[in-house]
């Protein structure tokens, strides 16, 4: 058995290149027969793979597998390819895609990472299929469809709405939108999209980001409207594109003032009156007038350890509650057949069924399934062999049900312990500090300035946070990095550093009324000397934070049971314990 994931897709966005993709698998189309006489021909060099390839087109064969549509990453003799320029052609969705540059570079064919992308497309909107056993795909009735009726013409943007229709992200960005009333970024639709609490699925916050861009250098401010995006937000504009291209959204571009002057700012989506329209009918009143969502088990989690075990999970919840309104009952037929899981952990599962696109009113111990959805397989798995990080899981759940937090928080727990993570750690720690514990809080990254501050009118921090695998330990060039925060802002010299980061922080805090932290995802070795030699250095009393009590401290604050102005009283030159 051969697992792929697709069902979520970030890049691809041209509608003509989706259908050539798709024409592939149709062997009455033009494209196939240029395929057959030209492209594969002339733009494909290994012979084996072109030979392969030929042998099957001219037998006009309907079906591929990954590897012939896809391609690899090979060098022109055959072998594992340095980096993407050194790559040549191996695969049929690589020679489809003409790449942007091709009048100006002479390269007829895009790189597997691309082709790739196309390939999720098509899946994810049912124009063509996977066959897990054998890796081979095929087009579907709808795609025959979609490869057959004429580019730009009304039969066509039909097909193409139906498809978006019934594809659950997309319905659950209209919702979105709908609900919304006035147009919104990225931001907020990612918010609201997906399984937010795993990795895959991480959304920046709304005002955290705005407030980046306004005080931005420039560099800065070009990266975070090119490139800085939680993968959320990057479906959600990904959506919304396909969804204008279909006239069920429109984009208006926004201006902000910053400290660098007027600039483009994030763009904003709303809903047309024919998105509505569309919403409305497919939602429908009934489930005969409803439009049937499309989805298949790889849709249900895209990364993680325990992905595999985690869509069998969501897959079965979802064919239970075709059978039954009591959760309850939910609970032990996933009992049943092996889901031990925690009953907070099948709730947020609920919760990340409605943020994926299918409806489901939950009321406690009566759970209504309110869409319809095609049936589709879900592979016979050891479920104790996939469960790989029962611990890690156990955490979580034990997290999730103590403190109260959304997943989006409670994921903070996973992504403290990877460093390839960092951004996402950043930003989240800001994001909590700020929506939860209730201060002035503003992620700031970028060259010469701490990663976040905190603050109310009467006391500041200086936040640093690190994203390691294996505990924080001791190090003096992050201590020296501290220091220089603190005297940055006791000094306030623009000579000494001209990025001005203090200016962020209220002028009425007292200057003996800052603090610096450090969060991690824990603190090992002599953590504690290097707290004390920051405080012995600067004169200021700091802290450390690990994950699990950055968390607590948020419970803590929510219910009631710590004030913000406690806070600078755990600033002891010690790990914090709230």
């Amino acid at each position: 058995m051969i697992i792929r994931t697709y069902g979520w897709v970030q890049n691809p966005s041209d509608f003509d290149k989706l259908k050539l993709v798709v024409q592939i698998f149709d062997p009455k189309s033009l494209h196939y027969a240029n395929l057959t006489h030209n492209l594969v021909p002339n733009y494909i060099p290994l012979q084996g793979i072109k030979n392969q390839l030929l042998q099957k087109l001219n037998n006009h064969s309907d079906e591929f597998s990954y590897t012939e549509l896809v391609g690899t990453s090979k060098n022109a003799s055959g072998n594992p390819a340095k980096n993407r320029k050194e790559a040549i052609a191996d695969g049929l969705i690589q020679v489809t895609i003409l790449p942007q540059s091709s009048k100006t570079t002479g390269k007829m064919w895009t790189d597997n990472w691309t082709a790739d992308g196309y390939l999720r497309w098509a899946l994810s909107l049912n124009f063509v299929k996977h066959d897990r056993e054998t890796d081979l795909c095929k087009i579907t009735d709808l795609g025959l469809k979609f490869s057959a009726s004429p580019s730009k013409s009304n039969t066509e943007q039909d097909i193409l709405r139906k498809a978006l229709l019934s594809y659950p992200p997309a319905s659950q960005v209209l919702n979105i939108l709908e609900k919304a009333k006035v147009p919104v970024t990225k931001f907020y639709i990612g918010k609201q999209l997906g399984f937010s609490g795993e990795k895959g699925f991480t959304s920046y916050d709304e005002a955290l980001m705005k407030d980046w861009f306004v005080t931005g250098s420039i560099e800065e401010q070009k990266k975070i409207k090119s490139d800085i995006e939680g993968t959320s937000d990057k479906y959600a504009r990904m959506i919304c594109n396909w969804l204008e291209k279909v006239g069920y959204v429109t984009k208006q571009a926004t201006t902000v003032k910053t400290d660098n002057g007027e600039k483009a700012g994030f763009q904003n989506y709303s809903i047309t009156a024919r998105g509505i329209h569309a919403l409305n009918q497919a939602n429908g009143s009934s489930k005969n007038n409803r439009v049937k969502k499309f989805l298949t088990w790889e849709f249900l989690a895209v990364d993680g350890k325990n992905k595999n075990y985690v869509r069998s999970r969501r897959a079965y919840i979802l064919q239970f509650l075709k059978t039954t309104k009591s959760f309850s009952s939910l609970i032990n037929s996933l009992r049943t057949l092996g889901f031990n899981d925690d009953i907070e952990i099948i709730r947020n599962d609920i919760h990340g069924l409605n943020n994926f696109g299918i409806r489901i009113e939950d009321n406690g111990n009566v759970v209504n399934l309110k869409d319809d959805f095609f049936d589709f397989s879900i592979p016979n798995l050891d479920l104790t062999a996939e469960l790989k990080d029962k611990a890690a899981d156990a955490v979580k759940a034990k997290f999730l049900k103590l403190t109260g937090l959304s997943m989006k928080y409670i994921e903070l727990l996973d992504i403290a312990y990877d460093s390839s993570r960092n951004r996402d750690f950043e930003i989240l720690t800001a994001d909590l500090f700020k929506n939860v514990y209730g201060l002035d809080a503003m992620h700031l990254g970028g060259g010469r300035k701490p990663d976040a501050i905190a603050q109310t009118s009467h006391f500041g921090i200086i936040i640093d946070t690190k994203a390691y695998g294996n505990g924080y330990s001791k190090s003096i060039s992050q201590e020296d990095e501290m220091v220089r925060y603190i005297e940055d802002n006791q000094q306030r010299s623009i000579t000494r550093n001209s990025v001005e980061w203090w200016k962020n922080f209220n002028s009425s805090i007292p200057s003996t009324a800052f603090y610096f932290l450090w969060v991690s995802s824990k603190f090992v070795g002599k953590f504690d000397d290097q707290l004390l030699a920051t405080y012995n250095r600067t004169n200021t009393c700091g802290g450390a934070l690990n994950v699990e009590q950055l968390l607590i401290g948020a419970y803590k604050v929510k219910a009631g049971l710590l004030g913000i102005g406690q806070i600078p009283s755990y600033f002891k030159n010690k790990e914090i314990a709230w």
